[in-house]
């Protein structure tokens, strides 16, 4: 298996290249009002102009290089000085910025999917201090936003949050908004390789593998894929067909029951109805959702077959709905849980020390729960 490269360690206290560690936590009670632009400006060796351009994130006709705003940053920074504008105070001291969820409006699934509600739920519970909010919002993915700014996600466009998490396909121009105001962003379920950003994912391709493997052990030969969409670019969907692809190698069995759909619950229905009408009928399934997993094991039941003793199914992601299935669902558990917590502590992390100079990445494990959807394969 290609597992992908960290550009930089994740221990504790190492920054990410090009970023700078500030020690102890930076406090508004610490900061002065007192020190006036010009103190700054004569201590950064630039004119007034370009210091209330920069804190007032406006270009004003003085073009300000990004060598000259972090200078100007460094030597607010260092003199504890306190802007007016709570935006400003959040570009000069990014560790101070709310945080913000940001979720691909492309995703069929909004906050009430069980995937999302538990991502959403974990990154609520991990914002360390309750009097700072976490802001949920949705974003288009073909919008230009350089074009259209005003049509920024909110969180962006105020510019009172400094710690982005994000969630679906991503937007180039989003993405330049948040890197031109020096602000990282924490990706989960899909990998960027843009600099400035950090990609949080489960091991697609382990989940897939692990699935396929428990089946060949109790035998199943025949054993058929429910995948999403023909032609997807759903980065979850590629990962788990390419794990599918790298079982089958290692294993020595091939998968010509293939179906494809869009992984929801009918779609399960409509699957198992195809797959099971074909000669020899498969005796296993790998759904790459537990709702599609949940479709065709309902089905199953309802053409007659025994479930797991002449059929067998495993789902993946262990949502809700895995454990309310009769019999209940074996499925691959995806740590949604252990990713939001992650994604959270990463994104306060990189705002104390700056955006990573490349693009970073951590695998977290998946492992296998088996229920009772699954069985040794039948005898025929």
């Amino acid at each position: 298996m290609n597992l992908p490269k960290q550009a930089e360690p994740l221990s504790a206290g190492a920054g990410p290249p090009g970023g700078s560690e500030q020690t102890g936590a930076r406090r508004l009670s610490d900061l002065s009002r007192d020190i006036t632009m010009a103190q700054i400006a004569r201590a950064a060796g630039v004119s007034q102009g370009a210091i209330s351009s920069l804190l007032n994130d406006r270009d004003y006709g003085i073009r300000v290089s990004e060598k000259t705003r972090d200078r100007v940053f460094k030597v607010c920074r260092e003199m504890g000085y306190l802007p007016n504008d709570l935006r400003a105070v959040v570009r000069m001291y990014p560790e101070l910025g709310d945080y913000a969820f940001l979720i691909c409006s492309g995703l069929d699934a909004r906050l009430e999917h069980p995937s999302i509600h538990r991502i959403a739920g974990a990154a609520m519970r991990a914002v360390p201090d309750p009097s700072q909010p976490i802001t949920f919002s949705f974003y288009e993915e073909r919008t230009d936003y350089t074009a259209h700014p005003d049509l920024l996600p909110q969180p962006v466009r105020c510019g009172i949050a400094s710690k982005f998490v994000g969630m679906g396909s991503p937007n180039a121009t989003l993405l330049q908004a948040l890197a031109r105001r020096g602000l990282p962003y924490v990706s989960l379920g899909t990998d960027l390789m843009q600099p400035g950003t950090m990609s949080i994912l489960p091991d697609y391709q382990e989940a897939s593998l692990l699935a396929i493997d428990a089946l060949v052990k109790l035998g199943h030969r025949e054993i058929a894929i429910v995948s999403g969409p023909f032609g997807t670019a759903d980065a979850q969907v590629l990962e788990l067909n390419r794990g599918v692809r790298l079982a089958c190698e290692r294993l020595g069995i091939e998968t010509q029951h293939v179906i494809s759909g869009d992984l929801s619950f009918a779609a399960g229905v409509e699957g198992c109805n195809a797959l099971l009408d074909r000669k020899p009928a498969p005796t296993a399934v790998f759904c790459m959702s537990d709702d599609a997993a949940a479709g065709v094991l309902a089905q199953a039941q309802a053409r007659g077959l025994k479930v797991p003793a002449e059929f067998s199914v495993i789902g993946c992601a262990n949502d809700s709905i895995a454990e309310r299935t009769l019999p209940g669902l074996s499925t691959v558990h995806l740590p949604a849980e252990d990713m939001a917590t992650l994604a959270v502590q990463e994104s306060d992390r990189l705002a104390r020390l700056g955006p990573p100079a490349e693009p970073l990445k951590k695998i977290v494990a998946v492992r296998l729960i088996e229920r009772g959807s699954t069985g040794p394969a039948p005898q025929r």
